[in-house]
């Protein structure tokens, strides 16, 4: 059995962002705070022999660092794709991601609410990467990053490696708003406005992706850092790691309270 000791840190009930109270603001902190998150959430990648992993946290709508990195992918025999802890994000990035790994446009998904439906379509674009695909999911990975594993599999593109996804796909329009005048409340909600029907003609939502190799840490492969998931990927890319070595390839960053 493991014991986890946790820590409760109370932060501000109201934060300053006008500087009426003098001194530095809570304004700062928030941007710093963004900062972080934004340097923990970076995508990573690693060269290791003949092949490339790529740690994507996150579809952030950049598709800039992603080209760069697929010009350096297209130099590798083998790309291992970890989409773990994923939550998704921009569509256009799902697109734009997906249409580098195919020479021919791929429908996504037919995305149907009370509009009539339309296919959602990834369209191939310059020189895609041809070599063998690998990707890597678990229970985290969510809407975009499960899409694009199933679609790798719908198309044989590649192997899917992991746990189930998150079977979260349906997609929802944000709705931001505030209160107050002297001091605002801001506030935000998502409504679901459509459901997102594979080429197989089933959705994803409370379903998930069932990877082709299930491989799931033990506890005492998460207590020692190990990663059996990785291991097994690189093994499927030539390239000859074992779940110790693995688990040094991507290194978890924590926030700071």
């Amino acid at each position: 059995m493991a014991i986890v000791n946790s820590t409760i840190k109370e932060g501000k009930r109201v934060l300053d962002l006008t500087g009426d109270s003098g001194g530095e603001t809570d304004v700062w902190d928030l941007i710093r705070k963004g900062e972080m998150e934004d340097h923990v959430s970076r995508a990573q990648f690693r060269e290791i022999g003949d092949a490339i992993f790529l740690k994507l946290q996150q579809f952030d709508g950049d598709e800039g660092p992603f080209d760069e990195f697929m010009d350096k992918a297209r130099k590798h025999s083998a790309l291992v794709l970890d989409l773990r802890g994923n939550p998704g994000g921009s569509v256009d990035t799902l697109e734009w991601i997906l249409g580098s790994l195919f020479d021919h446009d791929v429908k996504i998904a037919d995305k149907v609410s009370r509009k009539p439906s339309k296919p959602e379509i990834a369209k191939h674009h310059g020189q895609p990467f041809r070599g063998k695909l690998i990707v890597l999911v678990d229970a985290g990975s969510a809407s975009a990053s499960e899409l694009l594993a199933r679609v790798v599999q719908l198309e044989h593109r590649g192997t899917v490696i992991g746990d189930r996804t998150a079977g979260a796909v349906m997609e929802a329009k944000l709705y931001q708003d505030s209160q107050g005048l002297g001091t605002q409340i801001f506030y935000g909600f998502s409504v679901t406005d459509a459901n997102l029907i594979m080429s197989d003609g089933k959705s994803l939502e409370k379903t998930g992706v069932t990877p082709d190799e299930v491989i799931l840490p033990t506890g005492a492969d998460l207590a020692a850092g190990r990663d059996p998931a990785l291991a097994r990927a690189a093994e499927l890319a030539g390239v000859k790691l074992d779940p110790a070595e693995a688990g040094k390839v991507f290194s978890f960053e924590w926030l700071p309270l």
